[in-house]
């Protein structure tokens, strides 16, 4: 099994746990006002078919193809339409785009193609191989990024250039800019460490922040890091942290 192949299995088991747990309805609550979602990091669809069952039109990015295949499967049995064409994105309707939002020429490609309401990016992560590795790494030091940040956590290190990235996407799609992760720590204004930064640097008028008590699988399904520690619970009490940004 390939790495690739292994995180899509590992990550449909905590999604789908995150899902049974109504977490995803709790999340898509947060923005039932914006009709046009693009998805960052789609994953294995459990957050997908949410999104669709509130209502919206999605288009669903994902650079693992394996995550992709469960999504669209899990998509389909439940009875929603995907589309192929990006011009063809109607209410509950989602178009799946087997993409790498950090290459270069993909907000070019997004801006010229979409109208969006708001960019979601949701619980970041990432299988991790050599030619991951050697792709991402360049982008991380480019970002700003130590070597020694990005030894010692490859997984937020990535998550935080993914959420940069979602940003500047969405400032370029001249919209709104919805950012969950999960911590063991509820955030604030108060204690913010990072989403205030991206608020100023992007110019966005406001900031709301939302803690939303949750459980989540550890030592099976995905494995959980939190503050450079793998935690080894079989389930662990957190929180998704809710930033919306517009």
């Amino acid at each position: 099994m390939t790495e690739k192949e292994k995180y899509a299995v590992e990550w449909n088991e905590s999604a789908q746990y995150f899902y049974d747990n109504n977490s995803y309805t709790q999340l898509t609550a947060h923005i039932k006002h914006f009709k046009r979602v693009l998805e960052i990091g789609c994953g294995t669809g459990q957050s997908t078919l949410s999104l669709l069952k509130a209502g919206h039109s999605v288009v669903a990015i994902d650079q693992n193809p394996h995550c992709i295949k469960i999504a669209k499967k899990l998509v389909s049995d439940a009875g929603f339409d995907i589309k192929v064409s990006l011009k063809d994105l109607a209410p509950r309707t989602v178009v799946f785009l087997e993409k790498d939002i950090t290459d270069s020429g993909f907000l070019e490609m997004i801006c010229e193609s979409l109208s969006i309401d708001i960019v979601v990016c949701w619980n970041i992560g990432s299988y991790w191989d050599k030619q991951k590795d050697a792709d991402v790494i360049p982008k991380m030091l480019e970002y700003g990024l130590t070597a020694d940040q990005i030894q010692q956590n490859m997984e937020s290190s990535y998550a935080e250039l993914v959420i940069w990235t979602a940003c500047k996407i969405a400032k370029g799609l001249h919209c709104a800019v919805h950012i969950v992760d999960r911590g063991t720590h509820p955030i604030n204004r108060f204690n913010d460490p990072y989403y205030m930064c991206l608020k100023k640097e992007f110019n966005y008028k406001r900031i709301r922040y939302a803690n939303i008590k949750s459980t989540t699988l550890s030592n099976s399904g995905r494995l959980l890091i939190t503050e450079g520690q793998i935690n080894q619970e079989t389930e662990l009490p957190i929180f998704f942290i809710s930033i919306l940004l517009k």
